[in-house]
């Protein structure tokens, strides 16, 4: 705590930032996807879509209940 409040207050970099961390998450995801898909994946990252698994692609996104969007 102690180390990400002195990031926040200047150039400080935490051993565990958000760029990182987000890169992470990412792979974690797309793991979850592949396993779910049955197969693996090709990734393109800059367009954030699976290239030639029209199925996989669909699990990289939620469809929220009318009334309960997630707005950000």
């Amino acid at each position: 705590q102690e180390e990400w409040i002195n990031a926040a207050k200047g150039d400080l970099k935490t051993s565990c930032d958000f760029d990182y961390n987000g890169k992470m998450m990412e792979m974690m995801f797309l793991g979850l996807v592949a396993y779910r898909a049955g197969e693996k994946v090709q990734y393109d990252g800059k367009k954030g879509k699976i290239l030639g698994n029209h199925d996989a692609n669909k699990l990289l996104k939620k469809k929220y209940r009318e009334g309960w969007p997630l707005n950000g």
